[in-house]
């Protein structure tokens, strides 16, 4: 019974490294696509306007060589929708934070459709920032990521209890 546990968690590890490396290529892909080809683009402090749809968006820091060293942590974006009501995002206050490639998130928010302006700020500082629709390849990477560590505590955990689960002796 300990050679299965030890077994089990050793495959579950080999596939929660696959899971991890397969959810990071597909998040920096989907990182790059903003980069290329974002909804709109703008270098703090100015602000930039775009005809959102209704659909989640993402700020993301875009370091470009020349640019003021900024983290992600070090921007606050103002955001105006399109029905007049302002929302406050701060780099520093996020659920997760993804950096990947040149691109670090700031922060996501859902727009209704018509004009949106974002204008953010880096503490003084020059840099350039995107604001892109979510990438469904990035939230199905960032997923697959997640499912990775769980599954890699899970088989590390399989292979611990392989190794110290003792016998209970046999009564006589």
């Amino acid at each position: 019974m300990r050679k299965g546990w030890i077994v089990a968690g050793i495959i579950a590890d080999v596939v929660a490294v696959v899971l991890l490396v397969g959810g990071a290529i597909a998040m920096a892909v989907g990182r790059t696509v903003s980069s290329i080809d974002p909804v709109a683009a703008a270098v703090t402090p100015a602000p930039l306007s775009f005809d959102a749809e209704a659909a989640t968006y993402e700020i993301l820091l875009d370091r470009r060589p020349g640019d003021d060293f900024r983290e992600s942590s070090d921007v606050q974006c103002s955001v105006q929708l399109a029905d007049g009501r302002t929302l406050s995002i701060d780099g520093a206050v996020q659920a997760v934070a993804v950096s990947s490639n040149k691109l670090e998130t700031v922060g996501s928010f859902d727009a209704i459709a018509g004009t949106t302006t974002v204008a953010c700020e880096a503490n003084g500082g020059s840099v350039r920032y995107v604001v892109d629709e979510e990438s469904l390849i990035s939230r199905i990477g960032l997923i697959v990521v997640l499912v990775g560590v769980g599954l890699l505590l899970a088989g590390v955990a399989a292979i611990m209890l392989g190794v110290f689960w003792k016998k209970r002796p046999a009564l006589a």
